[in-house]
């Protein structure tokens, strides 16, 4: 009998760490596939039931409702009382976490920041691609450290951090990750094909082939422009011919590529938002900031939202609440080319709050599609400010994770760029 049904997309390897953990526990569980890649589902009734507009989202047979991959297989992991998944020990289990967030919080952004833009996801820009990589080669050195000496993360068993991790690297061994790259990381190399292996994950995934060529972006190609006529034939325009089939596509405007996001549709700004995440990025804060305050025009072309986490009350350790905000930044590709942010922790362990300020595209008064959309979207306040002189020092201890807020002192931070 099914435990539940986990609603997704085909082949979603997210998803196939729920699946897998159910196949080493035993239990059986319903994938329903039907959705499309890269969409939310917002109608009244899927938001009424699962509380989000996100996909992958899970309804057991006993009425529990959980979104979130990671938390679906965590759910399943622990259905079976001794299930070898979880550890052994209050100590296995953190460590178990400690992976399983690592990953999630590390390397998964960096992998989405180089393929998703190549999927047509988000836009391209070869020095974010550049970077993107350099993360991932640095996160992985670490994983590598780990595993020198390891078969497994924990243990001397397979664990959920071991299915998690994987599922996590997947797409990027299968492409990204060519020979040559791999050649770096013999170890993560090693520990990654005996997980793809066993059974139980073969069960679900089938037979692994690592990449060969990494994909590679393709800039869109740009519609050739309508040949002029030629002004030496009069007759010709008095009286037009039927035009030959192979002239047809030089008059086809129907195909045209269609604007991504609407806010494509804004004019150009003056102050090019890439331009100040490599000021951010490349300068000490002080001086960013002070170029973002002579650049940024805040009537035409951006606007500035204070962010809040509705339930600082259940917050308790300093990390756990960091990487929270970094599960936030996770699920923001989409508005990558339209936002930038700082979400930072202040405060002490079990008295912490979550705070931050996110400069947008537009100055409508409601926040854009492309962070809507996010999973976590609702679980934050979203206010648009208007920028004086004390809201400006506000932002930029904000974004130099630096001060205080609210008398608490700035612990630490995640930025979205």
């Amino acid at each position: 009998m099914s435990v539940g049904t986990i609603y997704s997309y085909p082949q979603n390897p997210r998803v196939f760490k729920a699946q897998i953990v159910a196949k080493y526990n035993g239990l059986e569980v319903t994938v329903d596939d039907k959705f499309v890649m890269g969409t939310t589902n917002k109608t009244p009734e899927w938001i009424a039931k699962f509380g989000a507009s996100q996909i992958p989202a899970f309804e057991g047979a006993d009425g529990t409702i959980i979104i979130e991959s990671g938390a679906i297989a965590y759910y399943l992991a622990h259905l079976k009382s001794d299930s070898t998944l979880i550890g052994r020990s209050n100590s296995e289990e953190a460590h178990i976490q400690q992976w399983i967030q690592f990953v999630d919080t590390q390397i998964s952004p960096s992998i989405a920041a180089w393929l998703y833009p190549i999927w047509g996801f988000s836009a391209y820009n070869k020095v974010m691609e550049t970077q993107a990589i350099e993360r991932i080669k640095t996160q992985l050195a670490t994983l590598e450290r780990h595993l020198i000496k390891k078969t497994y993360l924990v243990g001397e068993r397979v664990t959920l951090a071991d299915i998690s991790a994987a599922t996590s690297l997947y797409q990027a061994f299968k492409l990204l990750f060519d020979a040559d790259f791999r050649k770096g990381f013999p170890a993560v190399n090693r520990w990654f094909t005996t997980i793809v292996n066993q059974t139980n994950f073969k069960a679900v995934a089938g037979d692994f082939v690592f990449c060969e060529t990494p994909l590679k972006y393709v800039a869109p190609k740009k519609e050739a422009a309508p040949k002029e006529k030629k002004a030496d034939k009069p007759k010709e325009e008095k009286k037009p011919k039927a035009k030959e089939p192979e002239e047809e596509p030089e008059e086809t405007f129907e195909d045209a590529p269609k604007p991504k996001s609407k806010l494509d549709l804004l004019p150009k700004p003056g102050m090019a938002l890439d331009e100040w995440k490599r000021q951010y990025s490349n300068n000490d804060t002080p001086v960013a900031m002070k170029w973002l305050w002579e650049n940024i025009d805040l009537t035409t072309d951006y606007s500035i939202w204070k962010v809040d986490y509705k339930y600082n009350d259940e917050l308790t350790k300093l990390y756990m609440s960091n990487n929270l905000a970094g599960g936030l930044m996770n699920r923001l590709e989409r508005a990558r080319k339209y936002a930038f942010g700082s979400l930072v922790v202040a405060g002490e362990d079990n008295a912490n709050i979550i705070t931050g300020y996110f400069i947008v595209r537009g100055v409508a008064d409601e926040m854009i599609e492309e962070i809507t959309d996010a999973a976590d979207y609702d679980s934050y306040t979203w206010v648009k400010v208007n920028v004086d002189d004390a809201e400006k020092e506000k932002i930029g201890q904000v974004f130099a994770w630096e001060g205080s807020i609210d008398g608490k002192p700035i612990a630490d931070g995640k930025a979205f760029k």
